[in-house]
């Protein structure tokens, strides 16, 4: 299978706007919480506002991230989850195009089957409890009257930039937002210009159903534009999406402290949020010793092009979720619109022979892109790079290789054409 991955670009300034004296000290609160760390991920703050307005909503969610993961299924069936996605927008660069929207369902498919190109890039140790979710994500293709749809709903607010104190708005039309549909048989999933330094937020089990689902801010919901790196690769909605399924950032959320965990057993006790793009091992107070802590899990707060991976122990409270407080959208009548993988509808990156002794040739056809040239990388499961080579950047081209001095196994080839990164995985015999 071919993956495809957008360059890291930098996160856009917002603007801000009036805020009631009558949610002012409320919303003063959130702030200073939020403040205090450059908090990415808004769950624990809506949390927070849900355990002060609805304590026993509240309860009833903590009760279902805290209880145990279940075992894992045996029957090895995906489960495929029927996706709205909200577009709710005050300008047409917030009413982002379609294609978008289907990177970014693309790329919830290749995080939780775990067929993103940068699986090479998770560290030896933590390779045996990195886990295909076996659950998949598509557009819905019936709406709840029972009519076709796209998926995709546009809504036009005079809302300029929902701050947190009033983000749940965004799930309500009589507010200037959208109303959610049926949360039995739909992912709910708004997209928005969010309040400045938080890119998206998720309602987990146990919340009331018209505010059930994620929301993501606009500019790092897909394969974004410039302005939105490092979190431009579409992680945001992965990060989300695990809270929707239960799970809790992998530190815990216990004030940064080793008291408390995820409750997870097969990820690493740690300390806190971890920023930027860390090389490994990357240890703490938590896990002082080799290989340190889980940074590359999607739970965590790393750039996009530094998360890669779920684990064993994630998927068991995942699926423990969809197979109960879920269940209903596993018999949705929302059905699927089908959509291909993008650019690769018609990209090809062929290697042959399959398989080969060493001696191969990398073939590569319309992907052409922003450089005069193509660059050819060769890559074991380590993540350690072989070779390269570089091409010229036509629709058709294709390099000979000699690698007969490898060691049998299972190797990576990537192309670059100056915005995307093709990948695949071949075999030396």
């Amino acid at each position: 299978m071919e993956t495809f991955n957008k360059l890291r670009e930098h996160h856009q300034p917002k603007t801000t706007i009036f805020i009631p004296m009558h949610r002012l000290f409320l919303f003063l609160i959130l702030l200073i919480s939020t403040s205090m760390h450059a908090q990415w991920c808004g769950t624990e703050t809506i949390m927070d506002q849900i355990r002060i307005q609805q304590p026993e909503t509240w309860a009833r969610m903590q009760q279902i991230r805290n209880e145990k993961a279940q075992g894992l299924r045996l029957d090895g069936e995906v489960y495929t989850i029927p996706v709205v996605v909200h577009i709710v927008y005050n300008n047409e660069v917030e009413n982002i195009d379609d294609l978008r929207v289907y990177t970014q369902i693309n790329i919830l498919n290749e995080d939780f089957r775990r067929l993103n190109a940068d699986t090479i890039d998770t560290p030896a140790p933590f390779q045996g409890v990195a886990a295909d979710v076996e659950l998949e994500f598509c557009l819905a293709s019936i709406d709840p009257n029972g009519d076709t749809t796209t998926g995709i709903i546009r809504t036009y607010s005079d809302t300029t930039e929902w701050l947190l104190t009033f983000s749940e708005n965004v799930k309500y039309t009589e507010y200037g937002g959208d109303d959610a549909w049926p949360a039995s048989s739909y992912l709910n999933i708004w997209v928005c210009d969010l309040q400045h330094g938080i890119l998206g937020y998720a309602v987990g089990p146990g919340g009331a159903a018209e505010i059930d689902g994620i929301v993501v801010d606009y500019s790092n919901f897909g394969l974004s534009d410039i302005g939105s790196a490092p979190y431009n690769l579409g992680r945001t909605a992965t990060h989300e999406i695990g809270h929707w399924l239960g799970l809790t950032h992998i530190w815990g959320d216990d004030g940064n402290t080793c008291d408390g965990d995820d409750g997870i057993e097969d990820t690493p006790l740690q300390l806190g949020p971890t920023y930027g793009c860390p090389d490994f091992p990357l240890t703490d107070a938590c896990s002082p010793d080799y290989p340190g802590i889980m940074f590359m899990n999607y739970m965590d707060y790393t750039d996009d092009a530094c998360m890669n991976m779920f684990t064993m122990g994630q998927k068991a409270k995942m699926l423990g979720v969809i197979s109960t407080y879920r269940a209903s959208i596993l018999t949705s009548a929302a059905g699927c619109n089908d959509i291909g993988p993008l650019p690769g509808d018609l990209a090809e990156l062929l290697v042959y022979p399959v398989p080969s002794n060493g001696q191969f040739t990398v073939s590569v056809k319309n992907f052409a892109g922003t450089l005069d040239m193509m660059e050819l990388h060769i890559y074991n499961t380590l993540g350690q790079h072989i070779a390269s080579a570089t091409l010229d950047a036509t629709n058709n081209t294709a390099q000979y290789f000699d690698l007969s001095h490898l060691a049998p196994g299972t190797y990576v080839v990537q192309a670059f054409n100056g915005s995307y990164f093709i990948n695949k995985a071949f075999i030396i015999n």
